[in-house]
């Protein structure tokens, strides 16, 4: 009789077990599906705040670059009036970088508006890269590495440049190479 009384308390046994292996499985798959909804709702807030940060950068960028026309038309120069170009010898200095030596390599261009000789006076040329080269040591590559940094080099070089020299009259500086070693 002990034996009877065994059977019926391991069947109530194995269908106690029955409901709490399934009643985990469905704990484990609504937690599963809980985290499955959260990373989706957060890629998705992710890709909408990533589209409309594009979208107003783009915005911003249309009217800087319409607003900046005529200003940076005026700082670079009339390259509507070059009617030649004089490639200056690369320039190679060192730049002002505190903590490390650092080079740069750069080689340019001078678009001028009349040349009525057929090859640029030499004395021209030395006068025109000795006030780049005032220029061009006072700068760290940090400066001179960002867009915003080469376009800001080559506006002082222009300054630079038309005051050193009255004719022919600097139009454009054209940066043909451009080279930091770090």
């Amino acid at each position: 009789m002990p034996d009877e009384e065994n059977v019926p308390n391991q069947e109530a046994a194995a269908t106690e077990q029955a409901p709490k292996k399934k009643g985990l499985l469905k704990r484990l798959v609504l937690v599963f599906l809980t985290i499955m909804i959260a990373a989706g709702g957060a890629g998705g807030f992710y890709y909408w705040r990533h589209r409309a940060a594009v979208r107003t950068q783009a915005a911003a960028e249309a009217t800087d670059h319409k607003a900046g026309a005529s200003q940076k038309h005026a700082a670079q120069g009339d390259e509507t009036d070059v009617k030649e170009v004089i490639e200056l010898q690369p320039f190679i200095v060192n730049l002002a970088d505190r903590n490390e030596t650092r080079y740069l390599r750069m080689t340019i261009s001078l678009g001028v508006s009349d040349n009525n000789e057929a090859k640029a006076d030499p004395i021209y040329t030395t006068r025109v890269r000795n006030a780049i080269l005032a220029v061009i040591t006072t700068k760290s590559s940090d400066q001179v590495l960002t867009v915003e940094g080469k376009s800001e080099l080559r506006k002082e070089m222009l300054n630079a440049a038309r005051a050193a020299v009255d004719k022919p009259e600097i139009q454009a500086i054209y940066i043909t190479d451009f080279i930091v070693q770090m």
